[in-house]
C-alpha cells in the first residue's frame, strides 16, 4: 500500500465511515455494544500494525466517542506516534508541530549535507522519513507496544503538560538515536 499522506487520509476516512455505518444502523438500545465491537475490531486492527487503524484509535482518543469511549489525551498521543511509527504520512502530518523541534534540530546537525546525501533525503521525503524515524525511537523510548495499549483500561484523560512533558522528553532522547542512525 502506498502510504502517502492523501491515500492515508482516504483510508482513515473510509474506516472510520465504515464504522459510523454500523453504529448508525444499530437500534438504540445495542448501540453502545455495537460502540465497543467496532472499537474491538479497530484495536485488532491496530495491534496487526495497521497504521490506519492506529490512526483511527488516535482520533477516537482525541474526540472520545459518545460517552462510551472516553477522550484520552495520553492515549491519542501514543496511538498518533504508532501510526507516524507505522509509516502513516497523514498520522506525521498531523503531528508536524510537536515533530517540528526533532526535524529542525537534525537539519542543523553540522554534518547534515552528509546525511541528506547517505539517506537520498530531499525536501519531498524529508518530513515523511525523518518524521517516521523519529516517531518509531519515541515509541522504542515510551516502550509504545499496541498489545499493551489496548489492554489499558478507558478513562478520561484531558491534556496536560505534565503528559506533554513525556512526549517531549522522549522525542529528545529520539533525536540523537536517529542521527545516529542516519550516520550509520
Amino acid at each position: 500500500m502506498e502510504w502517502s499522506s492523501e491515500n492515508c487520509r482516504n483510508q482513515f476516512i473510509k474506516l472510520r465511515k465504515s464504522m459510523l455505518r454500523k453504529i448508525e444502523r444499530a437500534d438504540s438500545g445495542k448501540r453502545e455494544e455495537i460502540i465497543i465491537d467496532n472499537y474491538n475490531d479497530v484495536c485488532l486492527k491496530a495491534v496487526s500494525n495497521d497504521p490506519i487503524a492506529q490512526d483511527l484509535l488516535a482520533y477516537i482518543f482525541k474526540k472520545g466517542f459518545e460517552n462510551v469511549i472516553p477522550v484520552n489525551y495520553e492515549k491519542y498521543m501514543q496511538w498518533e506516534i504508532l501510526a507516524a511509527g507505522s509509516g502513516n504520512n497523514f498520522a506525521i502530518d498531523k503531528l508536524s508541530l510537536f515533530l517540528n523541534v526533532a526535524l529542525n534540530e537534525i537539519m542543523f546537525a553540522e554534518d547534515f549535507g552528509y546525511i541528506l546525501v547517505r539517506n537520498e533525503l530531499n525536501n519531498k521525503n524529508y518530513n515523511y522519513i525523518v518524521g517516521k524515524l523519529i516517531c518509531e525511537a519515541i515509541a522504542d523510548e515510551l516502550r509504545l507496544v499496541p498489545e499493551k495499549l489496548i489492554k489499558d483500561e478507558l478513562r478520561h484523560q484531558e491534556f496536560e503538560a505534565k503528559i506533554m512533558r513525556t512526549f517531549d522528553r522522549a522525542r529528545k532522547f529520539a533525536i540523537p538515536k536517529v542521527l545516529k542512525f542516519l550516520r550509520s
